[in-house]
């Protein structure tokens, strides 16, 4: 079976799908990722979170607290008081927040100065399979694990023109004003792919550069076009001026696509649902020209940089609001013990902050509900 097929399409089974199976993709010998591989992994991670331990070294320096580590009443008492609560919030925004650009600073370093460039297998000739060809892919994978950039888009606004300048940087040949989708997109060769201008795109679509035989093909997505949800493009698909592949559309390796409407998938290959008449050029999209022409808007039209202040705000809020029940719980114990730990048993040092800490989850979840109605109106 193909992509975005089930057992109720047996009949479309074919040999040659095998190809797009990606469990079946070889991966490079366990000896190259270790040896090369993990070191490489593991820098990158260390350059990540070097923010989050620089605070940490500063914490273990500062002077708020004299008193001995030698039981649990010492540790709860330490990890309670007012300033260390504000470095622990200050860890968890910075890994939120500072760490993902730097994890995706050594990706992209990494793919310009070891990785190199991602290359199309010439026609008629066997795809090159060897270590290093293998190790390539499976590396850029493994430091760029996720749609979202490492992160980095969920504090861009995940549609707007940062986004598009970070692909560049990967290789991604992207043209003006292209709307990405939120759920993002996992290039695993970055360099065969072409977009042009004012190019839509819905959620959750897949771009397949290379099958399970590591045949490198391009994917070429023309100006006005629209990829909507759900769709898969294999190797060599072409999307024309006008062709818009409309939800769980499934394009065929190698093919073409002129200006018309395409949905789903029929003998794996998407179904034709409407022919354009003629080939209309590019025009701008109704999202590049709320920026464009946002004098003419009948809508306020907020610049990029105000996207990005509020998606970055929304992430550090996020953050304090995750850890508040952990941090108040700690902190009312505290109160409560008027900083007097060693006076209480054991079980009370453990029971009371806990008991905090669950009363304040139901207060903490009826806080975020109030603020997802209010915003909402």
């Amino acid at each position: 079976l193909g992509p975005l097929s089930s057992s109720h399409e047996l009949q479309d089974a074919r040999p040659e799908n095998r190809a797009a199976c990606r469990v079946l993709r070889q991966e490079p010998p366990v000896w190259l990722q270790v040896l090369c591989g993990w070191p490489i992994l593991l820098l990158q991670k260390i350059v990540s979170l070097t923010p989050v331990l620089l605070l940490m070294q500063k914490m273990t320096t500062q002077s708020w607290y004299d008193g001995k580590l030698e039981s649990l009443q010492d540790g709860l008492d330490y990890i309670s008081t007012p300033e260390r609560m504000m470095y622990y919030i200050g860890f968890m925004v910075t890994r939120k927040v500072v760490s993902p650009p730097l994890a995706l600073a050594c990706a992209i370093l990494t793919k310009r100065f070891l990785i190199g460039t991602f290359t199309e297998t010439p026609d008629g000739k066997e795809p090159d399979r060897s270590d290093w060809e293998l190790f390539r892919t499976w590396l850029l994978g493994r430091m760029i694990p996720d749609a979202h950039l490492c992160g980095v888009t969920k504090l861009l606004g995940r549609h707007y023109e940062a986004v598009s300048f970070l692909y560049r940087l990967l290789g991604v040949k992207v043209g003006k004003y292209v709307y990405w989708p939120g759920s993002g997109f996992r290039f695993q060769e970055p360099d065969l792919v072409e977009l042009g201008d004012y190019v839509v795109f819905g959620s959750r679509s897949l771009f397949f550069t290379s099958d399970a035989t590591h045949r490198r093909q391009g994917i070429k997505v023309e100006s006005g076009s629209n990829v909507s949800d759900r769709c898969v493009l294999l190797p060599g698909t072409t999307v024309k001026c006008g062709a818009v592949l409309g939800s769980g559309a499934l394009s065929k390796q190698g093919a073409t696509y002129n200006a018309g409407t395409y949905v789903g998938s029929r003998g794996n290959d998407c179904v034709l649902l409407k022919k354009a008449n003629g080939v209309p050029p590019p025009t701008e999209s109704s999202y590049a020209r709320a920026f464009t022409k946002s004098g003419m808007m009948p809508y306020l039209v907020l610049p990029e940089w105000c996207h990005i202040a509020w998606s970055t705000a929304s992430i550090c809020w996020a953050c304090i609001i995750t850890k508040l029940p952990i941090v108040s719980g700690l902190m009312l114990a505290q109160l409560y013990f008027q900083d007097d730990w060693h006076a209480h048993s054991v079980a009370s040092a453990l029971l009371v902050p806990s008991a905090f800490m669950v009363a304040m989850y139901p207060a903490v979840l009826s806080l975020v509900l109030c603020m997802d109605i209010g915003s909402k109106w």
